[in-house]
Order: C-alpha cells, then sequence, then structure tokens
C-alpha cells in the first residue's frame, strides 16, 4: 500500500517559528497518523516536499521507518522547487532526501507553467493507493488543488482520502495534552 501525504504549509497556519508550540502538536498528531498507517499497511509513504505537514511527516517517517519497516519517497515537482525555501528549510530538506529510500523529480526540469502543478498532482494520485491529506475548508490553502484532484479520481477509481479537519487535530490536542 502507497500512502500520499500532504497538508498545509506553515505560513498558511500562521507558524512562522519552528519554535511555535503548534510545531511540535503537529510533528506528534503525524507521528501518530504515520504509525496507524504503518499498522494498517502501507508499505511506502510518498511526500513532494514541502515545508509545514510534509516535513513534520517526514520527521516521524524518519524516527518510526526502522520499527515498522515501510519506506518513504519524496517526489520533488521540479527543479528548483524549494530555491525559494529559507536556508534552515532547504537544509531539513536536504536531510529528508538523504534519509528517504528514494527521491526523484517529477518533472526532470525547472518550472514552466501552472499546469505542471495539476499533471504533478495527477501523476502522484495515479501512484499511490490512498491519501493523508491535512486540509479544512474553514482555512483555505494551496492543498485544495490536490484534494479536489483525489475526488475527481476517487469518482472512477478506487482511492480511499482520509481528510484531517482541524476538529480532529483539536481533540487530538484535548486527548494527548494536559490543558
Amino acid at each position: 500500500m502507497k500512502t500520499l501525504v500532504t497538508g498545509y504549509r506553515p505560513y498558511e497556519l500562521g507558524i512562522f517559528k519552528e519554535t511555535q508550540k503548534e510545531v511540535e502538536v503537529l510533528k506528534d498528531f503525524m507521528r501518530e497518523k504515520v504509525r496507524a498507517y504503518a499498522e494498517t499497511g502501507t508499505e511506502w509513504f510518498i511526500l513532494q516536499g514541502f515545508t509545514g505537514i510534509e516535513f513534520y511527516a517526514a520527521e516521524a517517517m524518519i524516527e518510526l521507518r526502522e520499527a515498522y519497516g515501510f519506506k518513504f519517497c519524496v517526489l520533488k515537482p521540479f527543479h528548483k522547487f524549494n530555491d525559494r525555501y529559507k536556508e534552515e528549510d532547504q537544509a531539513k530538506l536536504q536531510h529528508i532526501l538523504e534519509e528517504s529510500d528514494f527521491h526523484r523529480f517529477v518533472y526532470d526540469r525547472e518550472y514552466k507553467s501552472p499546469k505542471m502543478f495539476r499533471i504533478i498532482s495527477q501523476f502522484l494520485i495515479e501512484h499511490s493507493d490512498q491519501a493523508l491529506v491535512i486540509y479544512d475548508d474553514e482555512v483555505p490553502a494551496k492543498t485544495r488543488f490536490i484534494y479536489d484532484q483525489m475526488l475527481e479520481f476517487q469518482m472512477n477509481n478506487p482511492y480511499n482520502i482520509e481528510r484531517i479537519q482541524f476538529d480532529e487535530i483539536n481533540a487530538f490536542i484535548d486527548s494527548a495534552y494536559e490543558r
């Protein structure tokens, strides 16, 4: 089973520093989700290498993969896609790539057109069996585009989508942290 993982970038959640409490909560949440997927048969996790949710998930994957025997890959969209990342985020992505079991570009060239994103999303969806998406309609984000494509694909194909909304994250906070 191959599971695509995607979600919010940190700035879309109002996260601008790695020291914000929300970061640790989201890392803990993603650790629990990765563990649950590994326990129910995910053999490969697929990421694109975006900051935020994907970075938090990658940290969990690095931590848990030996115990659960899964692998993870990073399929970066195109060359230089992370050139706008802060130096700290570029270093984190480099570490994730070094730790990954496989990494390549979906497009083996630089960005040329917004159409590339739709084609990249389609490729990722078609090469995974299911998706874990952190996306809530209450907080619009770029994740909406790939989520819509997943729904479209699901209409004619067996494809499980677990969409996590903020209510579920808040329930996790209530159960995992003392207030």
